[in-house]
């Protein structure tokens, strides 16, 4: 249980950091105004994902599910790498990467 805590702050940290560069996106470089009910909307379903990843982890220890080669640890490191992976798409096109690469290939 101990691991499945500190996974939790590092998710944790992955979907705030996946929030505030999807709000930067869409405010800073896109030009859209602020939506508090997107913004909220968004904040949900982070916490909902979050917390389903969180359950499944949960009870794959408790119950002792790993003889379907499925481990808690597996579940939220699959979790982490999503946002993670979300991250740095994200950050990529903060830091226009994307548009750079685009140019470079025409």
């Amino acid at each position: 249980m101990y691991n499945l805590g500190k996974d939790l702050s590092v998710l944790a940290l992955s979907m705030t950091v996946n929030i505030m560069l999807g709000t930067y996106n869409q405010i800073g470089r896109k030009n859209c105004r602020f939506s508090r009910k997107r913004f909220l909307s968004g904040l949900i379903k982070a916490v909902i994902v979050g917390f389903s990843f969180v359950s499944l982890s949960y009870c794959f220890e408790v119950t002792d599910l790993s003889s379907l080669g499925i481990t808690p640890d597996m579940i939220m490191n699959a979790s982490i790498l999503l946002y993670v992976g979300k991250d740095i798409a994200a950050l990529a096109k903060t830091l226009g990467v994307e548009e750079f690469l685009e140019k470079r290939a025409r």
